[in-house]
């Protein structure tokens, strides 16, 4: 082994690298995307927690626990008139946590009774729950604190003034694989969906097939269609299999509806195969296709909910969540397999997913068209 021939070789490789700009700023920005998810968007403390509140009370108990609630911003109120607008509060995922203050809290606290809370948690997200019950815990023993130091003072008996009486809904166990199987369906999709796609049509480019179609009639919306199918099929399939499984061996339930699912499932696939289409129209390696791809889909991750709890975010970056479909499609499969969620519940994320869907392929084909004139 010489040295100089080996140095030679590098020196060619840092210079092919030199003369792929597309690579080189992948590989620079990419770590730095991948500091910021991470430095940022990983976060399990929560803070501004949605609460649906039914203050049946109306005292100055009730007014006191609303802002121990809302100290240390740990949960944001949302008030509701009845059991049911709280119900349903929580199955729109408008609130993680619902909270019942009964009738004559201020009496009962006077009395010296001990003031039982009705506490809805949705346990859909294990993680959430556990940190949304850790801060309501800490919110009424600091409640608690105040109260018991002014009885302190007149010797009475220290019972707990408020106690939650905590009902976990949607998945009482708080089992992990419930929460994960849903976003796995999701996962698998783009990976299948961008990744692959990708890669194939930058294959086709390397081998000279798609030049070839420049001599034949076809169409770029048939191009398009063409290479979307098998993999629209393929995703299809595994959406499919995993949602099988997962009833099977991890007992994951289906309270909604398989049609309404099916349709989320087919418009973000056709989304995510129009992604994996532009991408491949802006790179002309396999090696870039895969960083692209990445490019797409390691913050759809991340910024989806898929992992990590998006209240656990900062400001700015829960407000770009609502640029990543896999968000969407995740609150819908979790709330048609968990909570039973309706068309009605669930149209403004269908919504967006047919934009989504229909927007990346025409896209696709427009840039499609650009390479087959």
């Amino acid at each position: 082994m010489r040295l100089d021939r080996t140095l030679a070789l590098a020196r060619k490789e840092l210079i092919e690298l030199r003369r792929d700009p597309l690579l080189l700023r992948i590989v620079i920005l990419l770590p730095l995307a991948m500091l910021i998810i991470f430095g940022y968007a990983v976060n399990f403390t929560l803070s501004h927690i949605p609460m649906a509140l039914l203050d049946l009370s109306q005292d100055r108990t009730s007014r006191e626990l609303t802002k121990a609630f809302t100290s240390d911003d740990a949960f944001d109120i949302l008030p509701v008139e009845s059991r049911k607008a709280l119900r349903a509060a929580l199955d729109r995922d408008r609130a993680r946590v619902g909270v019942v203050i009964p009738e004559g809290a201020l009496a009962a606290l006077r009395k010296g009774e001990t003031l039982s809370l009705e506490v809805y948690v949705d346990g859909s997200s294990p993680v959430t729950a556990f940190q949304v019950q850790a801060r309501l815990q800490r919110a009424i023993e600091s409640f608690n604190a105040r109260i018991l130091t002014a009885r302190a003072l007149t010797g009475e008996i220290q019972k707990p003034p408020v106690v939650p009486k905590v009902e976990v809904l949607y998945n009482p166990d708080l089992d992990t694989a419930i929460f994960m199987v849903p976003g796995i369906v999701g996962l698998i999709l783009t990976q299948i969906a961008v990744l692959l796609t990708a890669i194939a049509i930058v294959r086709e480019k390397e081998s000279g097939m798609l030049e070839a179609l420049i001599a034949t009639p076809v169409r770029p919306m048939e191009v398009v269609a063409g290479k979307t199918l098998p993999y629209l099929i393929l995703g299809s399939i595994d959406a499919a299999l995993v949602l099988w499984l997962g009833r099977v061996v991890f007992g994951v339930p289906m309270q909604g509806s398989w049609w309404l699912l099916s349709a989320f499932v087919f418009f973000f696939v056709l989304g995510s195969l129009g992604v994996g289409i532009v991408v491949s129209t802006t790179t002309r390696t396999q090696i870039q296709a895969v960083f692209g791809a990445m490019v797409y889909y390691l913050p759809a991750i991340f910024f989806s909910g898929l992992f990590f709890p998006i209240e656990g975010m900062p400001k700015i970056l829960q407000a770009l969540t609502y640029l990543v479909p896999l968000r969407y499609f995740l609150e819908a499969a979790r709330g048609i397999m968990l909570k039973g969620a309706g068309l009605l519940d669930l149209w403004p994320s269908l919504l967006i997913l047919v934009v989504f869907g229909l927007g990346t392929l025409t896209l696709a084909a427009n840039r499609m068209s650009k390479r087959l004139v």
